[in-house]
């Protein structure tokens, strides 16, 4: 069974041309005057950003916890493992500083979404800061930036 194909007419030409250019006129207007608020046709800046050759520092943080066996484990950054990926915790850092008990909810769901694992006990979002010289990391320091003690 063979479909014969049809040609657009003009004016459906023109109307995709107009949508296209549409598009594109967007995207080049957000990606020079928008913020991450345009996304998806505007900047998305927590993957893209600038570094120093020299001194500059590349920033990353991630989730560790206390449990209730008296381990202290990394947490999974992923919806499944916690609710939460990490470019959440990092796009709420300066919250979480500001009120660490948000990472009370972080606890609560990695109790109801692994019911079998041991409680956690406190939280930390811990903060590695990688600092380049010439492009080459040469100092990588590690801190608890926040630590919430689970209630």
């Amino acid at each position: 069974m063979h479909i014969p194909a049809h040609r657009l007419g003009a004016s459906a030409r023109l109307w995709r041309s107009v949508v296209a250019a549409s598009v594109v006129g967007t995207l080049l207007y957000t990606s020079a005057y928008g913020d991450n608020d345009a996304f998806p046709l505007g900047p998305m800046t927590q993957f893209a950003f600038a570094v120093k050759d020299d001194g500059g520092t590349i920033n990353s943080f991630w989730l560790e916890a206390d449990t209730a066996a008296g381990r202290r484990v990394k947490l999974s950054m992923d919806a499944v493992g916690t609710g939460m990926k990490r470019a959440e915790i990092e796009g709420q850092m300066s919250r979480i500083v500001r009120d660490p008990s948000l990472l009370q909810g972080i606890a609560e769901g990695q109790r109801r979404l692994h019911p079998g694992d041991p409680r956690l006990t406190r939280v930390y979002v811990v903060q590695e800061i990688k600092t380049l010289k010439r492009g080459k990391v040469v100092s990588v320091t590690k801190r608890d930036r926040v630590v919430w003690d689970v209630r």
